[in-house]
Formats: C-alpha cells, sequence, structure tokens
C-alpha cells in the first residue's frame, strides 16, 4: 500500500512538472492512447494480464481527455474483474461517471457505477457504497439489464455480509442467483451459490450450507473457470473439516490448491486441517512447499509454524512464532490505519491537482508553485511515515520491557507480602508496631493486585485467546480451545494466583478438573460473548455455567451487583 502511494504521489509530481512540456503534443498522444484502449479491449477475454500490462503503458490517465478517462476506466474496472487486483479510487471512477451518465449508454452507467460503489465498499464508506448500488440497480431494471441487476444484488450482499447481517446477505444472493440462472450465466450463477452456502456455514447451518455447496460444485464443473472452482473446493473443504470429516476436507482443499490462483487461503486451511487431526508430518512438508520470500505470506507462515509447534506441544517455538506473528498483525494494523489516512489526502492531492492542471493550460507560470507543495507534502508524509515506523518499534519493545519487569515485580511482590505477612503474626503476639506492619501489607497487597491485573493484559495467551475469539470464520464443532491451551491456561492463571488453587478446593474438595480449568480461563475476565465463542456454546449457556461454579463453591455474593470474578480476587490473596 505504501509503495503504491509513493508511486502514485511521484507520478503526480512528474504530471505537474511537465505538464506545460507536453501541452503540444496532446493531440498526437491522445490518439496513441485511442489505440491503445483499443487493443486494451481486444486483450481482455483473452489474455486479461496481457491487457493489464497494455494498460499501464498510459502512465498518466489523469491528463487524458473526459471520454477517453471515463473508458480508461471502465477498462481498468474489467481487469479487475479478470485478475482480482485493487479497485481505482472514488475520485477517479467518479470523474468516469460524470461522462457516462450523459453520454453512455445504460448497460455502462451501469457497469461504472458498480465500480465506484465497490471503491467506496473498499474504503470503508458502506452507506455511499449502498447509495451507489441503488442507483445502479434502479437503471438496471428499468432497462431489464438482468446480468447487471444480478451483480448489483451481489454486491448489495456483500455489504449485508461486512455488516454482519446475514440473513439479509443471503437474500440478495438468491436473488442474485435467480437472475444469473435466468441469463444463464453459469459462473456467477455458482459464485452466487458459494455465497449463501458461506453465510449459512456462519450461522452454523453446516448440513445446509453443504448441500448448497455442493450444488454450487456441480454448476461450477461445467464451465472452464477454474477460479469459480477453486473457490468453492476452497469452501466445501472448510465446511467438511468443521464437520471433522478429514479425508473428504483434504480432497476438496488439495483440489483447491492445484487450481486456484490465490494459494494462501488454501495452504492456511490445509496446515489447519492437518494439525487438528494429528497429520503433523504432513503438515511440515506443506508448509515447507509455501514461498517462504513471499512478503504477503510471512504472517501467515508465522501463524502455521506456531500452529504446527504448538500441536508438538514445542512450547519455546510455538511463543516464540506466536509472539512473532502478533507482532506482525499489530504492524499490520498501524501500517493499514496509515495507509489510509495516506489514501485520503493522495484522493485530495489528485482532485487538486487535476483542477490545476486545466488552469496550468492557460497560465503556465502557476506549475512552480503548485509543485513545490506537492513536494513539500510529499517530503512531510515520508518523514511522518519514518518517525512513525520508528515509534512503532520503538513501543513494541517497549512492551516486551515493561512485561518482563511486571514479570519480576509480581515475583518480589510476592515474597515480600509473605514476608510481611509472618513478620505481622508475630509483632501481633507480641503486641509491637503491629498497625503499622498492617498498613505496609494493605499496600503490598494492593500492588500485588495491580501486577497480577498488569501480568494478565500483557499475557501472550491472553492475547492469542482473545484473537481466537475475534477470527471471522465459522464455528468449528468444537471448542476452539485446545487440550494443549487448558493445560497453559491453568499453568498461567495458578501462576499469577498461587493461592487460587488451595482456595479453590478448601470451598469445594470435590471439584472436578474442568471445573477447575474453566474457573481458571474465567479468571482472565473475558466477557460472555468472548467466553461462549471459545467454549463453543451459547451465552446463555456461559451464565448457566458460572452460575453453577459458584454453587458448587458454595459463595454467596455480598449483593445482586457483584460478581463470582470480583469476588475471587477479593478473596484469594
Amino acid at each position: 500500500m505504501k509503495l503504491n502511494h509513493d508511486r502514485q504521489m511521484r507520478k503526480s509530481i512528474a504530471i505537474i512538472i511537465t505538464s506545460i512540456l507536453v501541452l503540444s503534443g496532446c493531440n498526437k498522444q491522445q490518439s496513441v492512447s485511442d489505440r491503445l484502449l483499443n487493443e486494451v479491449g481486444k486483450a481482455i477475454a483473452i489474455n486479461p494480464d496481457s491487457a493489464s500490462n497494455l494498460l499501464k503503458g498510459i502512465s498518466s490517465p489523469e491528463k487524458l481527455d473526459n471520454k477517453t478517462f471515463a473508458r480508461w476506466c471502465m477498462l481498468s474496472g474489467k481487469i479487475t474483474d479478470e485478475i482480482f487486483n485493487s479497485i481505482l479510487p472514488t475520485y477517479q471512477l467518479e470523474r468516469a461517471y460524470e461522462w457516462y451518465s450523459s453520454h453512455g449508454s445504460p448497460d455502462e452507467q451501469v457497469q461504472i457505477l458498480i465500480y465506484l460503489g465497490r471503491s467506496y465498499f473498499a474504503d470503508g464508506d458502506y452507506d455511499k457504497a449502498m447509495s451507489i448500488y441503488t442507483n445502479a440497480l434502479d437503471i438496471a431494471e428499468k432497462n431489464k439489464l438482468n446480468n447487471l441487476i444480478g451483480y448489483t444484488y451481489d454486491y448489495i450482499g456483500d455489504l449485508y455480509r461486512e455488516k454482519i447481517m446475514r440473513t439479509e446477505a443471503i437474500k440478495r444472493y438468491e436473488i442474485a442467483a435467480e437472475y444469473f440462472k435466468k441469463e444463464k450465466n453459469t459462473d456467477s450463477y455458482a459464485c452466487a451459490l458459494r455465497d449463501i452456502g458461506r453465510e449459512y456455514a456462519e450461522m452454523d447451518s453446516l448440513s445446509h450450507a453443504l448441500h448448497i455447496l455442493i450444488i454450487a460444485d456441480s454448476v461450477a464443473n461445467k464451465t472452464k473457470n477454474i477460479e469459480v472452482t477453486a473457490s468453492i473446493n476452497n469452501a466445501l473443504g472448510n465446511i467438511y473439516a468443521m464437520q471433522n470429516k478429514y479425508d473428504k476436507a483434504e480432497k476438496y482443499l488439495l483440489k483447491a490448491l492445484l487450481t486456484g490462483r490465490e494459494k494462501m487461503p488454501d495452504y492456511v486451511a490445509l496446515i489447519d486441517l492437518y494439525t487438528t487431526s494429528g497429520s503433523i508430518n504432513k503438515a511440515k512438508e506443506l508448509l515447507s512447499k509455501i514461498p517462504q520470500d513471499n512478503p504477503q505470506y510471512t504472517c501467515s507462515i508465522k501463524y502455521l509454524y506456531y500452529q504446527i509447534y504448538n500441536a508438538e506441544e514445542n512450547d519455546k517455538e510455538a511463543l516464540v512464532n506466536l509472539e512473532e506473528y502478533v507482532n506482525m498483525v499489530d504492524s499490520i494494523v498501524y501500517a493499514d490505519s496509515q495507509s489510509k489516512i495516506l489514501d485520503i489526502e493522495s484522493k485530495y492531492n489528485h482532485l487538486k491537482i487535476s483542477k490545476e492542471v486545466d488552469r496550468l493550460k492557460i497560465k503556465q507560470q502557476s506549475y512552480i508553485i503548485i509543485s513545490i507543495i506537492c513536494i513539500i507534502t510529499l517530503l512531510f508524509i515520508m518523514v511522518g511515515y519514518l518517525l512513525y515506523r520508528k515509534k512503532a518499534k520503538e513501543k513494541i519493545q517497549r512492551q516486551r520491557d515493561e512485561l518482563n519487569q511486571i514479570k519480576e515485580n509480581l515475583l518480589y511482590v510476592s515474597l515480600e507480602l509473605e514476608k510481611k505477612k509472618r513478620l505481622s503474626d508475630t509483632l501481633k503476639e507480641k503486641n509491637e508496631n503491629y498497625n503499622k506492619m498492617q498498613e505496609e501489607i494493605n499496600l503490598l497487597s494492593a500492588n500485588y493486585k495491580e501486577l497480577q491485573n498488569k501480568s494478565l493484559e500483557n499475557s501472550p495467551l491472553f492475547k492469542e485467546l482473545t484473537y481466537l475469539a475475534n477470527k471471522n470464520k465459522p464455528r468449528n464443532d468444537k471448542p476452539l480451545i485446545t487440550e494443549k491451551q487448558w493445560k497453559l491456561i491453568t499453568d498461567e492463571i495458578t501462576q499469577i494466583y498461587p493461592s487460587l488453587y488451595k482456595y479453590i478446593y478448601s470451598l469445594c474438595p470435590d471439584l472436578s478438573e474442568q471445573d477447575f480449568q474453566y474457573c481458571c480461563l474465567y479468571m482472565y475476565g473475558f466477557d460472555t460473548n468472548t467466553e461462549a465463542k471459545l467454549l463453543n456454546i451459547t451465552v446463555d449457556s456461559v451464565r448457566k455455567r458460572r452460575l453453577r461454579l459458584r454453587r458448587k463453591l458454595d459463595i454467596t455474593l455480598p449483593d445482586n451487583n457483584a460478581t463470582l470474578y470480583e469476588y475471587l480476587i477479593e478473596n484469594i490473596h
């Protein structure tokens, strides 16, 4: 994202500086661009990659007249559909629609509106995207453009899916599927069925999801589109994995891996399958086949290494890879946030530049001022980004140092507190400085509790559990927490709260190991929703489980607002 932004900024500056020099050759350039766009239009259906390379031959599309620029945007959108590269920014597509709205056919108007809606969707402006799609749908329905009606409903379904409104998303996908079926658009029909199946899977309706995806697979097998087939095979493989049908899951995921263009989701799904089913050697062999030098794969590879080491119970290497993965995810989030800021500023600059270029045709000397402004802006952005990266690295190191210091302080305070308590008992018997010693114990106890809380907040295991609960994928038929993780949870909590085990079993000597494990998980302080996801049960079931634990421990809470968590924190010291 950053490299693309820098590249665009350099292009923009170059356009400003050289705009006067090329004015005399505009007509010649225009005719060359028209011929090039004609070649692109012919090449898209035959070889979209070649068409994309041809389109890049137009280095300064903003300088094209409105008609030619609109055509350039339309062809860019069609190439995006074929090779899945990034959609054009909204400001470019808005300029294209401005021309098509007055001069284009209804078909062209709907197509460019769909691309514009997708661009707003990519920016996260869902309300604007919905408004654009509604406009496109109105034109398409008035002109009975059935295929485009189907595509519009499909993208509206994507909006509802993003908002986690699954029922509404399914309704739109179903409408899209009917239009595609009516028009014998087999590829798009299969994709719509695939999307319906995925949504049912997200709703835990696995049997129904599988039924629909099998239909989608039979439809896709009638086409030559290997990308469509691969995506459906991936979906089928994930559903079978959730049903613990590992052989079938492996069959479909391998088919997806062999045929699809984007292979990383298939690698991830297969390695997750192998680690879950105990086929560690298969997981290792597959991981070794992933291109290790591809920077786009680095983050996913770290998590896959963690999965394998965790399955092998190699705690040291598992923790190293998990921490590296968490740090990479944090960096990506920060970079994405920064990229969005830069993208907004880039759009502003491009709009400003396009207006200035028109003015420069009349008053040539203005280009110097605009060039200086852009260069200064670029320098500020670059310096700001470098400073941000430095601060991000420093923050990560501070977090690591802080965690180590917390662990050291926790141990020291624990020992000191125990020492003071023993001394207090002695002083009480002798009635010497007892009150003063008691104050010291209270201060140490408060400090001890604070260090315990900090230790939990900074725990990699806590972050891992939080990440697992927030993963956006269909739930499995079993809890997200593995047996190995249960042991790690118990070990960590009993280290942070050394008195917990003794206190709990003093209340209920015959408490089961499973109930004690759950008690340890409860001490992380997760809300009911997060805990429900981790245990793969309903929120209501979580509440009932907490109530059962309190009854087994025979604990009566002091008031209605108090919680079992607060009670345990207060009494285990």
